[in-house]
């Protein structure tokens, strides 16, 4: 008996000392908490809320992997507490691991079913895991549970945006600026969802509340660059659109050299490595024979052939192999801004298919009919794609105007559907099956007629090859090709049919239709 009295003064000592460490941790002062907690460990190492108390710190200091092996420690030793799941689901937020975050909210949800901050932490990690639908759902049911959550408007907003729920969304984020009038987080992502209903002032007045609370916040300064290009105000989008990389848009490449800022090299060696999509290699590679002195260019591998065709390219390197040396470095989409480039600076066409496979898919093709080649789908994975991807039933009015051919250009993503629409003529497993990209597909446009493509880089590189190119457009469409107007300063051979109502792609490809009956 004497033993057991002697334990369980030891536990209470131990548990005020745990409520110490909360009340410092309530007050900021957390590295006297954590050592708190830390004695309390040493005395009892299976002390489950010290442990626990430690991995809240290590989330709140951001060091997640620390604070998973502690919430680790802490639900061995008390797997029942709710609590305890759902900073290990935050902690694996934080790691990127989405399915054992979705997983560990699942858990806490067993052992605490009405809990509205699990529903919000499990919208999260569906969020962040591609499941858009099944987020909405968590979030609501957080929002039912309790209506002042904090953010959780912000997230449901979110959420309707994702779904592709518009009007919705914007009815969700006004109530979140209402409740949070100050939150710069709700103007940027209120500001987006306007944009994309196609009200680009109100989107701008968005942008300018919140830039007026903090001038400075990247988030805002590149979104408020995106709507400037969306507008043709190019001046201004390129200098909001440097601020990408710290608003984490785009991956900073991370290298240790200066940032060239357009001044002249003079015996300075300048590297410019490319970034994000193909198409977008292949939009701004035109810029790089403009720029004098000794320029070394990093792409991916299976873009060299390719590029090589660029009059006055510079040496290309293949991303991932060892780089020469280098003075300065400049990101590809940064040269019209850092060097004061207009975007009609470049001859069109600047990029060349090779002789050889033009003469082999030339006999592949034939002569006979008007040949249009196209492509629908773009990578499905990208954020970007969202909506600028049409099935390929789409294009049966095409295929029904008389004497026209249509020539499927899609590989990988979206080629299994050329089942769907049996006029659609198709290559075999040969094209551009190689480990070079677009050589074929360069080749082949040298014998159509006219090229349509969605907004992907099919209609790009047609584009600056200088061929007929036709681009169906969603309702607001990317930043590049504006608004309004039905040619692209891009590339003068484009010609842009957009949607008239939000989602609806009949119209447009009637419109094409139409064209189409009078070009062929």
């Amino acid at each position: 008996m004497e033993g057991a009295t002697r334990m369980s003064q030891r536990a209470q000592q131990t548990d005020q000392l745990v409520q110490q460490a909360r009340h410092l941790q309530s007050l900021g002062r957390a590295a006297e908490a954590e050592q708190v907690y830390r004695h309390v460990l040493a005395v009892d190492p299976g002390h489950d809320a010290a442990a626990h108390g430690l991995g809240v710190l290590a989330l709140q200091a951001g060091q997640n992997l620390a604070a998973l092996a502690c919430l680790d420690q802490a639900i061995a030793g008390k797997p029942s507490a709710a609590l305890y799941h759902l900073h290990r689901a935050h902690a694996l937020l934080g790691l990127g691991r989405f399915e054992e975050a979705i997983a560990a909210c699942n858990t806490a949800l067993r052992y605490k079913r009405n809990s509205a901050e699990t529903y919000q932490a499990l919208g999260h990690a569906l969020t962040d895991s591609g499941q858009p639908a099944k987020a909405l759902a968590a979030y609501r049911d957080a929002l039912r549970l309790d209506p002042a959550l904090p953010d959780i408007h912000n997230n449901l907003g979110t959420a309707l945006r994702n779904t592709n729920r518009l009007e919705e969304a914007e009815a969700r984020l006004r109530e979140a600026l209402r409740r949070a009038p100050r939150d710069i987080g709700v103007l940027a992502n209120l500001s987006s969802v306007l944009k994309e209903l196609g009200k680009v002032e109100a989107a701008e007045t968005c942008l300018r509340d919140g830039l007026r609370l903090n001038p400075t916040d990247p988030v805002l300064l590149y979104n408020q660059g995106l709507l400037m290009l969306l507008m043709g105000h190019f001046a201004a989008g390129w200098r909001g659109f440097e601020h990408r990389f710290r608003a984490r848009a785009v991956p900073a490449r991370g290298l240790r050299q200066p940032e060239w800022q357009g001044e002249t090299l003079g015996d300075r060696t300048l590297l410019v490595h490319a970034e994000q999509g193909l198409g977008d290699i292949i939009q701004f590679c035109r810029f790089l024979p403009l720029i004098q002195g000794r320029i070394v260019f990093e792409a991916p591998r299976p873009m060299l052939r390719l590029l090589s065709s660029l009059p006055g390219a510079p040496p290309i390197v293949a991303a991932g192999e060892a780089l020469p040396p280098f003075d300065l470095v400049c990101p590809l989409m940064s040269l019209p801004h850092r060097f004061g480039i207009p975007v009609e600076a470049a001859t069109v066409p600047y990029l060349a298919a090779e002789a050889d496979r033009i003469a082999h898919w030339r006999d592949r093709i034939g002569s006979g009919g008007f040949k249009v080649g196209i492509a629908w789908q773009g990578n499905p994975n990208r954020h970007e794609d969202k909506g600028r991807s049409v099935a390929l039933t789409q294009f049966a009015p095409l295929a029904k105007v008389p004497g026209v051919r249509l020539i499927s250009l899609q590989r990988g993503f979206g080629a299994e559907q050329c089942l769907s629409l049996p006029a659609v003529e198709g290559f075999d497993a040969s094209f551009d099956g190689g480990t070079d990209a677009f050589l074929d597909t360069a080749a082949v446009m040298a014998s159509l007629d006219l090229v349509i493509s969605t907004d992907t880089a099919v209609a790009h590189l047609a584009g600056a090859l200088g061929h007929k190119v036709w681009l169906p457009l969603r309702f607001v469409p990317d930043w590049r090709w504006m608004l309004g107007r039905s040619d692209s300063p891009w590339y003068p051979t484009m010609r842009l049919f957009r949607q008239i109502r939000r989602d609806d792609w009949a119209p447009v490809f009637a419109a094409m239709a139409q064209a189409l009956a009078e070009l062929a």
